[in-house]
């Protein structure tokens, strides 16, 4: 049975008590009563006993001090959530921003506020407002240092991206959520559950290429993610490390090993806890495959049982791996009605939780569908209707007329995709590229507010925009103006990714960069393969290297890196390389067919050291002869 990673709403870092009970509040936002509860409120929360919590809770009523109210309610949220009470977790959330605004307090009390409304949007399926909930969090912990904040926030929208499949950005994110976890001294477990995700992730990426790299930094991830927890007494953190290294077992073959962990899970979770019933159910589901691969079915099938009895009582989402296990196990010992009901219910719920997203997707390709056939339809009628007409004039005449009309339709046919591919190429490309240099804008502009810098970078980010929408009305560009666009766009890309990645462009001495010209837009959707993808994940400062040369009569331009490379899978390449080879394969074809060359290029990994490198040759064409 083939091993499905969790996509669910995750209930994140569930230390959520350090949460309501990380921060320090300044001056008249403070409540030094909190701070000496937090440890036993804390304690009681994560271990599953929520009564004991709340009776610390509600100590908090006692004190004269009005921001203690602050604190109370925070912390009442955070028990309804966990007891599945939403409405009393909104009206206390309610109540707790009112008295924020009320007693006129500083960021730190807000960091605790986002994140505990941020975990009743996840809740709640309101994906838009848990990310959006996650960015405030963001914001707000950084403006006052505050990196427990930091890293529940970062971890946060990680689990967001890992839910929509998007598995780099995930990693991406749980690795700034370790940063933040180090330096913060409020919970020490922290970085154990951190730790525990991001080795889940891993081992996402292990399914989808094979690659062992991947399985023995989840394993390492676990292992120590267990030893943190296990020392802290931290036991929601501890099961969660035993999830991860349960399903490194189940991957690796080792099917007795994950049997054991998921014994672990299973025997140590608190039942009738809200929070460990995630845990509980992944305990069930990991037994559940672990028995179906050593062929004990009837096993299983009581696993899948066990599995859907939690998962229904914490979210939905988790119902649909549950469903299709209880599928396969029944499948498997001939209960042919129940695996067939239990196929159905996984496919309309899987369809129900997804339908907004596929209804508004149905409604456009329709759109788009009737159209088309509309359009056809029209064209169909009309050369029937000049058929018809030729037809009645003249026999022979009328098929030599036919005969020419066709030639004529289908080449003025292959001029009209010719040109829409290349305003399509064009359309897709300037939209995603503005995106991302102004975003890097965006993010210098709030971060480092230096206004000499920003109008610096301002100028070359409208240098850039100007140079690609003049690109749409010229086919060429000398090299000496890529070479300033790319330097320029290079530059609004290392605001982005500050000291990720240095570079150099080169042109030999015989390229006379003044007269040679290249098609437009060419190289940069390559070098931005390099700064998203290929530096992704890399330990080391990146380098990109582009140089134009002569060779043999052409222009060569190569275009290195020195980032992870092109992964054996061709599927992940083809996520990270068709955008950009599709915009080239297009313009070298179109360049083709009007100069009659043998324009080219490849994308391999380098052999000689680390990283791509893309070699374009294309024939030499100076400003001066090119219309001759």
């Amino acid at each position: 049975m083939p091993y499905q990673p969790t996509k669910i709403k995750i209930t994140l870092l569930a230390v959520l008590l350090g949460c309501g009970l990380y921060t320090r509040a300044q001056n008249k936002c403070s409540c030094k009563e909190a701070e000496q509860l937090r440890g036993p409120m804390g304690f009681h929360f994560n271990s599953g006993r929520l009564d004991s919590a709340a009776f610390y809770a509600r100590k908090l009523t006692g004190f004269s001090n009005p921001v203690c109210r602050i604190f109370f309610h925070d912390w009442m949220a955070q028990i309804a959530l966990a007891e599945k009470k939403f409405e009393d977790a909104r009206k206390l959330l309610h109540t707790e921003k009112e008295l924020l605004q009320e007693n006129n307090c500083n960021q730190e009390l807000y960091v605790r506020h986002y994140n505990t409304l941020s975990k009743l949007y996840l809740e709640l399926n309101q994906t838009d407002s848990f990310v959006m909930t996650c960015l405030d969090g963001i914001d707000a912990s950084k403006k006052v240092n505050d990196y427990y904040g930091l890293s529940r926030a970062n971890a946060d929208v990680a689990s967001a991206f890992s839910g929509m499949g998007q598995t780099e950005k995930a990693i991406a994110y749980y690795r700034e959520a370790i940063k933040a976890a180090q330096l913060q001294n409020k919970v020490p477990s922290l970085v154990a559950s951190v730790s525990s995700r991001l080795g889940n992730e891993y081992l996402v990426l292990f399914r989808s290429t094979g690659n062992k790299h991947y399985a023995d930094s989840a394993v390492l991830l676990g292992k120590e993610a267990a030893a943190i927890a296990e020392k802290n007494k931290d036991l929601l953190a501890y099961l969660e490390a035993n999830e991860t290294l349960a399903t490194h077992a189940f991957l690796s073959g080792d099917h007795s090993s994950s049997l054991q962990y998921a014994d672990i899970i299973i025997n140590t979770s608190p039942r009738g806890v809200h929070l460990f019933d995630r845990l509980t159910n992944a305990g069930f589901s990991k037994k559940t495959q672990a028995l179906y691969k050593l062929g004990d079915y009837a096993g299983a099938e009581r696993m899948a049982d066990s599995a859907l009895l939690y998962a229904e009582h914490f979210n939905p989402q988790m119902m649909v791996a549950a469903y299709e296990n209880l599928y396969l196990a029944a499948k498997a010992t001939r209960h042919t009605d129940r695996s067939l009901k239990a196929y159905e219910k996984m496919v309309t719920l899987r369809d129900s939780l997804f339908s907004i997203e596929k209804n508004a997707s149905i409604s456009e390709l329709e759109k788009k569908y009737n159209q088309a056939k509309n359009e056809n339809t029209i064209k169909d009628l009309a050369k029937k209707k000049q058929l018809y007409l030729l037809l009645a004039v003249a026999g022979i005449l009328a098929a030599v007329a036919i005969g020419f009309f066709l030639r004529q339709q289908s080449l003025k046919h292959k001029k009209k995709v010719l040109e829409t591919e290349q305003r399509l190429n064009r359309a897709r490309m300037n939209p995603h590229f503005f995106f991302n240099a102004l975003t890097a804008l965006q993010k210098f502009a709030i971060y480092v507010p230096d206004g000499q810098a920003l109008a610096s970078n301002l100028a070359r980010f409208s240098n850039i925009m100007r140079e690609t929408l003049e690109s749409t009305y010229k086919e060429y560009v000398t090299v000496e103006q890529e070479m300033e666009f790319l330097d320029q766009y290079l530059e609004v890309q290392k605001v982005r990714f500050p000291k990720a990645f240095t570079y150099s462009i080169n042109a030999a001495a015989e390229v006379e960069t003044d007269e040679v010209l290249i098609p437009s837009m060419i190289i940069q959707p390559f070098i931005e393969n390099s700064i998203e993808h290929g530096f992704a994940g890399i330990s080391y400062p990146g380098n990109i290297v582009i140089d134009f040369s002569k060779d043999n009569k052409e222009l060569l331009i190569e275009i290195k890196d020195n980032g992870k490379g092109l992964s054996t899978d061709d599927q992940e390449n083809s996520e990270h390389i068709s955008r950009a080879s599709q915009i080239i394969k297009d313009r070298i074809y179109l360049l083709n067919i009007k100069l009659k060359s043998k324009a080219g290029f490849s994308i391999a990994n380098n052999p000689m050291s680390e990283g791509v490198i893309v070699k374009i040759h294309l024939p030499l064409i100076y400003k001066n002869v090119k219309d001759a």
